[in-house]
């Protein structure tokens, strides 16, 4: 299929049998694409082929995420900048739909958008189908807030993640049973809402500044900045977070957690920064560590370190220094108040994880050319540090590998923003 479409225009030696090929058909080839240039290649290749792609709407999401630059300052065209990460190609496409709009990966191909007059969307860029949300929690019920880009991009949401698709590919209608989870607010908190509800529903916690939610084995799970992690119970008349396992030891760097689901295992990665932005944090864990399978869970986070990585905290005003990565399991131990403990993890594998301001993913490199395996594509999230900058957030991206701790860049061009950073989705 992708010699396929790498050769479109060749195919009209014998168009009328490609245009002939069953919808059926085509519905499957369609369902195997993993690039969002596919995906409009296929929509290009002849009438019947854009009948179906036309069918899918929205589409199929891409397997394969792609990199979304900033919005340009002086873009008059309206014209988002995509990058494929894995071939550096890049790719054009017009929507004004997203023109100073807050916006976060969430999955299936559809983005999140927030703009200063609190309208929120979900937004599928292949096709430009969109559907509107309610308005933010903390909205002010007389109408006159505006928000300015710089001092209030954190009061945003900060991560979306969906339970399935929202649109149903059978009834093309949108699926009531999809649950949109979101972090937002200055207080990191959680709530949760689906297709044609008017509100928000909150989900209280205790803990506050969750870092990142997860759908795994039918369950929204999360982790707040210490690497706490609970399971988020949303059937039950009173929503509420359960702690199911403890936060690692602490440490005196700064960190960003993320979970994500990975070859059947619910992982946490921690995110490790430096740079001239950070103060020295000497606050001291107080929580046992015996139910931590490693006691020395942290003691790699700056591995890859060295003159290389005292160069790039310079000439940056922030970066990333290392990772570590944990995974869920069944406590064994008597009379430990957590159901699960953590365990370190030193390798991926075949995975290649993507974090950042996105729903966090992971996927098998062997299934794409040129997607390295075992390795941590990250973009930059560190919103509380983008207004003092001086062209906004977008330095901090690379891709990490976790056997030999380099870091590389996966796009050497530069894409800055006060108000939504390149990201994957």
């Amino acid at each position: 299929m992708a010699i396929l479409l790498q050769h479109k225009y060749h195919i009209h030696v014998k168009m009328s049998k490609w245009a002939d090929l069953p919808d059926l058909i085509l519905s499957e080839i369609m369902r195997r694409l993993s690039f969002y240039n596919d995906f409009v290649i296929f929509g290009a290749i002849c009438k019947s082929w854009r009948s179906v792609y036309s069918l899918e709407n929205p589409p199929l999401a891409p397997r394969c995420p792609w990199l979304m630059l900033a919005e340009e300052k002086e873009q008059k065209s309206h014209t988002r900048v995509f990058v494929n990460l894995f071939d550096n190609k890049v790719y054009n496409f017009k929507l004004p739909e997203l023109v100073g709009r807050k916006c976060i990966g969430t999955s299936f191909g559809w983005l999140l958008s927030v703009g200063t007059d609190f309208q929120v969307n979900l937004f599928h860029p292949l096709s430009k189908h969109l559907l509107s949300l309610p308005q933010p929690l903390f909205w002010n019920e007389d109408g006159n807030s505006k928000l300015d880009h710089l001092d209030y991009g954190d009061m945003f949401f900060e991560k979306c993640v969906l339970s399935r698709n929202p649109w149903n590919l059978v009834t093309h209608e949108y699926d009531c049973d999809c649950i949109i989870m979101v972090i937002y607010g200055n207080g990191r908190s959680l709530a949760f809402t689906r297709p044609g509800y008017k509100a928000w529903i909150d989900i209280p916690s205790h803990s506050g500044s969750i870092s990142d939610i997860a759908f795994y084995k039918g369950k929204f799970y999360a982790v707040n900045c210490h690497g706490e992690a609970f399971v988020c119970h949303t059937d039950d008349d009173t929503p509420f977070i359960e702690s199911i396992a403890p936060r690692p030891p602490a440490t005196e760097e700064i960190i960003q957690m993320y979970i994500v689901e990975s070859s059947g295992d619910l992982l946490v990665v921690s995110r490790f920064r430096g740079g001239h932005f950070f103060l020295e944090d000497d606050t001291e864990d107080e929580d046992s560590e015996d139910d931590i399978e490693d006691e020395n869970i942290h003691e790699s986070e700056g591995e890859g370190e060295g003159e290389d990585e005292e160069e790039k905290i310079n000439d940056n005003p922030y970066v990333t220094i290392g990772f570590t990565i944990l995974k869920l399991e069944c406590s064994t131990k008597v009379r430990s108040r957590y159901k699960y403990k953590w365990v370190k993890v030193d390798s991926l594998g075949d995975q290649a994880l993507f974090v950042g301001d996105n729903s966090s993913v992971s996927l098998s490199a062997s299934s794409f050319n040129g997607c390295k395996a075992n390795c941590i594509y990250y973009t930059d999230d560190y919103v509380e540090v983008f207004p003092f900058t001086l062209n906004g957030g977008g330095y901090d991206m690379g891709v990490f590998s976790v056997e030999d701790g380099e870091y590389k860049h996966h796009y050497e061009g530069e894409s800055l923003s006060y108000f939504s950073t390149p990201l994957c989705f």
